[in-house]
């Protein structure tokens, strides 16, 4: 558990974490080889202030789609995250859906790995 600071967007956060946990998925099945790269899409919309209006109801669709799909849990602990992320933030997600943000920081935060940082979403396939 971390506490983010004040200054930090936890839309943000969030969505470097679950774009890391799709990019270290094993793809070895549906879940993680169709979900998870797509909620991790779906919540770097959500974050850059670009939502879609069914955005966040995707993502909580999606989310139900893959928990207890996957050949392991890796993607029910993604599907977890999304939805806890999706209520401690719902504020943050109604300044999204209106183009703002209430972060004064934008460097990222959480410790993500360089590697991973590096690779794109080509790297799903």
């Amino acid at each position: 558990m971390i506490s983010l600071p004040p200054d930090r967007c936890g839309l943000v956060e969030t969505a470097r974490v679950v774009r890391y946990l799709a990019l270290e998925s094993a793809g070895q099945c549906g879940p993680c080889l169709n979900g998870l790269p797509r909620i991790a899409a779906a919540f770097v919309e959500l974050a850059t202030g670009r939502p879609r209006p069914t955005t966040i109801e995707d993502l909580q669709r999606w989310a139900g789609l893959v928990t207890g799909r996957g050949a392991c849990h890796h993607p029910d602990g993604t599907a977890r995250f999304v939805r806890s992320a999706l209520i401690t933030f719902a504020p943050e997600a109604d300044r999204h859906a209106r183009g703002r943000c209430s972060a004064t920081n934008t460097a990222p935060f959480l410790p993500i790995p360089a590697a991973a940082a590096a690779q794109t979403e080509a790297d799903w396939t």
